[in-house]
């Protein structure tokens, strides 16, 4: 499957086993079947590998349990020295929650926020996450476009560094958007 983390592999599991219930107890899902449908999936925005020079990964965690599995997966998948976290977040969402949820990566956190009219401005984002990490772990970036160029810059200096933009839905398109006029995504 070309998903990464072990919540991926979890989630094709009871997929499988919703769509056997559904067709009833006498029917198996033929492998060949499985096989070719899986390995054509994708699930845009989550994990989503979009640039390797430097790396940069999206993924829409907007809660802490998104957020707790995406840290687990970074930890599973890849292997970052550094790790530069583009956070956005929603007013609605647990921000505490989901900065906790990926403060174990030792990422340092380059907050900002999507062009939603829900999104949180960037500097009243920042004392909340630094609450939680320290503010040595914090920087602002007001424009979402400032922050990935700050963020690819930082990682582009050494190796094996990481850009993960998550914290919301909305974040994460106009991220994608972003690298997409700029020509810096994974084809």
């Amino acid at each position: 499957m070309p998903l990464h983390g072990r919540h991926q592999a979890e989630n094709a599991a009871v997929a499988i086993a919703a769509v056997e219930a559904f067709l009833g107890r006498q029917v198996r899902l033929a492998d060949d079947v499985l096989e070719s449908g899986f390995a054509a999936v994708s699930s845009p925005g989550r994990l989503q590998l979009v640039s390797t020079d430097p790396t940069v990964l999206v993924d829409a965690a907007h809660n802490p349990h998104g957020a707790g599995a995406l840290a687990q997966a970074l930890g599973e998948v890849f292997d970052f020295d550094e790790l530069v976290v583009v956070l956005g977040v929603l007013a609605d969402k647990d921000v505490e929650g989901i900065v906790r949820a990926l403060e174990p990566t030792g990422a340092r956190f380059l907050v900002t926020r999507s062009e939603s009219d829900r999104a949180i401005e960037a500097d009243q984002l920042a004392p909340r996450v630094a609450a939680v990490v320290g503010a040595d772990r914090v920087d602002i970036a007001s424009r979402l476009d400032d922050a990935l160029d700050d963020a690819r810059e930082w990682a582009s200096r050494a190796d094996r560094r990481g850009v993960v933009v998550t914290g919301s839905i909305t974040l994460v398109a106009d991220a994608l958007a972003i690298a997409t006029d700029r020509e810096w995504t994974e084809r």
